[in-house]
């Protein structure tokens, strides 16, 4: 082996090393925000409570996710082109998240009483006051985490996105432990992010006062150019995934007021019904995390397809991750809708089990949002970020519409929270199937028929089964989700969508690992 050869191998080899940490950082961080989620109702003693903190989160979730993707891909890229600069580079975006951070995050204090009042419930402003920290806080990690990637130090990246994973666990259910409610919670989540911050800034001190080998900086017009499209595509599908939670706060307050409630009593009602809908919700993610990772496999595939003008490869890829993915999602999602109690009941106390039929219907919604997600990253791998854009902000304008019509339709108490589920998994479905058409229009191809019709029928029978097992208890909920699962992977090899060539690709994908 020659030199080259052997530096090359080195490379690859420090590579893998350091995706593989960042790959175990991120299930660390889901395990952590899962287990937030299923820890802080018990703790914050309230679906009242409950909601009300999570009609902030969601609120300043919007805007740290928009923050995060398109800062640590900006700070990447541009370090990454021209990595002897990168001390400048970073000092550059740590300039311009400042700027930015410290707008957004002094826009969010500014607007938090009008918003609260807006949202029917003054309980919010503080909130809102505190969550401005987060923001700010995030703007700055996320442009030295975007340094560390573009240097490929993804070992150091992982270790303080797992610090911050831990902070931000202690900082939440330790502020809602001490009986300081969901101000509390709010409170721990603004000061883990406040350390991180500095702890971030403490481990690129070095970098922040070295000289590179030039000081080359890139002009503000090409790093906001670069930042916009981004920023727009991650408001559109942050928005999508997380409005319904904000509709759902306002539209139950007004519909509680318009049958006689007092202001004060309706937000009580309307913070109960989001606390339900939320821990609904946080089962419903479940397929949508398991599958997320297929984003960043199809993306560089497709690309080195569209570049090398290989069709024919391009098209392989596509069906094989879209069949590989509505297959997973569906063995997943059937079994928790049929036994939708069941899964409440595993995690939450009794009363949360009002959430249970918008589970049913919400995980769907689900399945059909992931679907989506791995289209429109076919379409911008492609070339096409603009049309993926595009079908985003539909399906925002459907969420928000259909969830504010529906739920002033609705009943009062349960009735709300289905139609807040119908209505968003409405606007995952039209996403889904303009994905789709946009993705067959370029291609030929997306999701073959025979693929969906035999994951249907095994759905179906999954669905059944789990329905069926008594799942009253905790333990026969899982033994419900169990029967269920087996039953969707023993219902595709009856129908022949799984052979024995697809378990020796997955053995060979998995030996190579």
């Amino acid at each position: 082996m020659t030199r080259a050869q052997d530096d090359a191998a080195g490379e690859t080899r420090r590579a893998g090393r350091g995706l593989f940490a960042i790959a175990g950082a991120k299930v660390y961080f889901i395990l952590t925000a899962y287990g937030i989620q299923l820890a802080l109702p018990r703790l914050l003693g309230s679906p009242e409570a409950f909601g009300l903190y999570a009609a902030a989160l969601s609120a300043v979730s919007m805007l740290n996710m928009i923050l995060i993707a398109a800062t640590i891909q900006s700070v990447s890229k541009f370090v990454a082109e021209d990595e002897g600069a990168s001390p400048a580079l970073l000092r550059q975006g740590l300039r311009i998240q400042l700027a930015l951070g410290g707008l957004l995050a002094g826009g969010l204090f500014l607007a938090a009483g009008p918003l609260a009042t807006f949202l029917r419930d003054d309980a919010l402003a503080p909130l809102l006051r505190v969550a401005a920290g987060v923001v700010f806080a995030y703007a700055i990690y996320a442009a030295v985490v975007g340094s560390l990637n573009g240097r490929h130090l993804f070992q150091r990246q992982a270790q303080l996105d797992m610090t911050f994973s831990t902070l931000r666990t202690g900082g939440i259910l330790g502020g809602a432990a001490l009986g300081f409610g969901a101000l509390g919670a709010m409170a721990g989540f603004a000061s883990a992010a406040t350390g991180i911050m500095l702890v971030s800034l403490v481990v690129v001190a070095r970098e922040l006062g070295a000289r590179g080998r030039h000081e080359g900086k890139v002009p503000l017009k090409r790093w906001l150019a670069f930042m916009a499209p981004i920023w727009a595509y991650q408001a559109f599908l942050n928005g999508v995934l997380q409005i319904d939670v904000q509709v759902m706060k306002k539209a139950v307050a007004e519909l509680a007021m318009d049958h006689g409630a007092a202001l004060a009593d309706a937000a009580t009602t309307a913070s109960t019904q989001v606390g339900f809908y939320r821990a609904a919700q946080t089962f419903a993610f479940v397929p949508y995390q398991l599958i997320l990772a297929m984003t960043f496999i199809i993306f560089p595939m497709i690309s080195r397809a569209t570049a090398a003008g290989d069709r024919d490869g391009a098209r392989r890829t596509i069906r094989g991750a879209m069949r590989f993915s509505l297959l997973v999602l569906l063995s997943v999602a059937t079994p928790m809708a049929g036994a939708a109690d069941g899964v409440m009941r595993v995690a939450y106390p009794e009363e949360y089990l009002a959430g249970a039929p918008a589970l049913g219907i919400l995980v769907f919604g689900l399945v059909a949002f992931a679907l989506f997600v791995i289209a429109a990253t076919v379409l911008s791998s492609s070339g096409a970020p603009t049309t993926a854009a595009a079908i985003a902000a539909f399906a925002l304008v459907v969420v928000v519409v259909a969830n504010w019509f529906f739920i002033r339709a609705a009943e009062p108490g349960e009735g709300v929270l289905v139609a807040a589920a119908t209505a968003t998994t409405l606007g995952t479905t039209l996403a889904c199937l303009g994905a789709g058409v946009a993705v067959f229009t370029r291609f030929r191809t997306f999701l073959p028929p025979a693929s969906v019709i035999r994951g249907l029928l095994a759905g179906a029978a999954a669905f059944g089964v789990a329905h069926g097992v008594p799942h009253d208890t905790r333990l026969m909920a899982l033994v419900a989700l169990a029967a269920g699962f087996v039953t969707f992977v023993a219902a595709l090899f009856l129908t022949r969508e799984l052979r024995g060539e697809d378990l020796r690709t997955a053995k060979a994908v998995l030996s190579r690992r």
